[in-house]
């Protein structure tokens, strides 16, 4: 990994990051849309290990980055938190892209719509009913969900790019903080006797 390929580098990382998030964003739709709530449970699980895993490879690829960086040029904080946004960024396609195909042309959006007001409604009958006082604006909410126009392509892939540049970017604060290193000019490996 040479340090001039900065883009190819963050895109190829970015693929993989994307997939691994895109495979996640679809089994978190199929399990919230199954109307299942022993699925919940797992959900929640599922959410908490590909936050770690997110983490956990963003912090790699960027010390693999860093790790190109000599000691005499250092590793600043920006050259640390500018990979970081730029394999989100990439992530963030790949996610927009599978979150169009899925929800759009698999499952189509009308049906998604449809099972989402019909798992939101089970729910509700499972957990004892609502309130007098909450009827009207849940059928209100259910309502603005099924008459809401369907997102464009261009909409559904920008939310998964922002969704991925925020957690990149929350991420990267601490990341590139870590693996921020001063340049030492003077410091060629070898201590004085």
């Amino acid at each position: 990994m040479e340090k001039n390929n900065f883009w190819n580098n963050a895109a190829r990382q970015g693929a993989i990051l994307g997939a691994v998030l895109a495979v996640s964003s679809v089994l978190e739709n199929m399990m919230m849309l199954s109307g299942r709530l022993t699925l919940y449970a797992l959900l929640t699980v599922e959410t908490i290990a590909v936050i770690v895993l997110h983490y956990y490879l963003l912090h790699r690829y960027t010390r693999q980055r860093a790790a190109l960086y000599t000691a005499e040029e250092g590793f600043t904080f920006g050259q640390g938190y500018g990979y970081l946004l730029a394999v989100s960024g990439f992530a963030g396609v790949i996610v927009g892209i599978v979150q169009y195909l899925y929800l759009h042309v698999i499952v189509g959006y009308g049906n998604y719509v449809d099972r989402m007001v019909e798992t939101m409604t089970q729910m509700l009958a499972a957990s004892g009913g609502m309130t007098a006082a909450m009827e009207p604006l849940m059928s209100q909410t259910l309502a603005q969900l099924q008459s809401a126009p369907e997102p464009s392509v261009l909409s559904t892939v920008w939310s998964g790019i922002f969704s991925s540049l925020l957690f990149g970017a929350f991420f990267g604060l601490i990341i590139a903080g870590v693996q921020t290193r001063s340049p030492r000019p003077f410091d060629n490996g070898q201590t004085e006797a």
